[in-house]
């Protein structure tokens, strides 16, 4: 058995499929104050417009109806190793589902158990990100990952660890990791979908950061599972 920690970079999905879900814009919402120049009435109604659009499109890689897995980053640690000793992988491909299927395979271990994972925020984001989007490729899911309403005690999120059960307690994994002393990201995940087009080493080594980052964090929390 061995403990994977991982990281998923998501991205927007296709302008064009992005355009036919975007939410109608509703011109009479906007708030036009004194504005009595129709000009002036119409600029700020383009520019709501405007901002209308670039908001759907930004916040599109978070969601899983509007965004898709990109590549998810991969640390596989024997039990003898250090986390930040095992073996880096990345799985990328263009075809998601293809994606989605490496990682489940990675995660599933003998007799329909899954090996133990680490991440951070990987409860409130990445796994459920995962999920719903092997929903829409009908892709397997490992059984016991999820059990009812909780996850499996092999799913280790370090970010729920960092808030011992504070949830108003702050801390990116960047802000954690500057903390304890064990780094800093070396980019920002907003672009990581077209670096990964433009530079994929750079985007490598960016998902490789981030990964260590993890590793570091729950070496330093002294996690064991």
């Amino acid at each position: 058995m061995q403990t994977i920690i991982f990281d998923v970079e998501t991205g927007p999905l296709a302008e064009s499929e992005l355009v036919a879900m975007m939410p109608a814009f509703d011109p009479a919402e906007v708030k036009c104050g004194n504005l009595k120049d129709p000009a002036k009435i119409a600029e700020k109604i383009a520019e709501a417009e405007a901002n209308h659009r670039r908001d759907f499109f930004d916040k599109a890689a978070l969601d899983p109806l509007t965004g898709r897995v990109v590549a998810i980053g991969m640390v596989l640690a024997d039990g003898h190793q250090d986390f930040d000793e095992g073996k880096f992988v990345i799985i990328g491909h263009d075809d998601e589902a293809r994606t989605l299927r490496e990682f489940w395979e990675a995660l599933r271990s003998d007799m329909g158990r899954v090996n133990p994972v680490i991440g951070f925020n990987i409860h409130g984001f990445d796994l459920p990100f995962l999920i719903r989007r092997s929903w829409k490729h009908r892709v397997s899911i490992p059984f016991g990952i999820r059990r009812g309403r909780y996850w499996s005690d092999q799913v280790c999120d370090l970010r729920e660890c960092w808030q011992l059960g504070d949830r108003q307690a702050r801390g990116s994994l960047d802000t954690i990791a500057r903390h304890l002393g064990v780094g800093a990201k070396n980019g920002d995940g907003k672009a990581f979908a077209e670096l990964w087009q433009s530079d994929r080493p750079k985007a490598e080594a960016y998902l490789h950061n981030d990964i260590q980052l993890t590793a570091k964090v729950a070496d330093a929390l002294g996690i064991v599972i």
